[in-house]
């Protein structure tokens, strides 16, 4: 009976510290992810863009179905940024352009 009873009181905090690890499990809200060039797919880009992955290298994850421009990207280039504040075109062709600096 006193070990169930422990067990209930501690109960809330196992439940809260759950809720805690995983309220962010892609990192999307966490300053770690970096646009940098992704040369292998220039020719998907016209000429004066850039093709770019948004990666982030603590959990080794990517997203390479972005553009921008030259002097875009030579802004953002090594600046973490958060991936959930990043604004890209949601209805133009892949690879899509990315619409503002992630780090404003």
């Amino acid at each position: 009976m006193i070990k169930k009873l422990n067990f209930l009181k501690l109960l809330p905090l196992v439940l809260v510290a759950m809720t805690l690890i995983a309220c962010d499990p892609t990192h999307k809200d966490k300053c770690e992810w970096y646009l940098v060039p992704e040369p292998s797919q220039i020719n998907l880009v016209p000429e004066g863009w850039v093709s770019l992955c948004a990666r982030n290298f603590v959990i080794n994850k990517q997203k390479c179905y972005l553009k921008s421009t030259i002097e875009f990207a030579k802004a953002v280039n090594g600046r973490t940024f958060r991936l959930s504040r990043l604004k890209i075109d949601e209805t133009g062709p892949y690879p899509r352009e990315v619409l503002r600096d992630p780090g404003l």
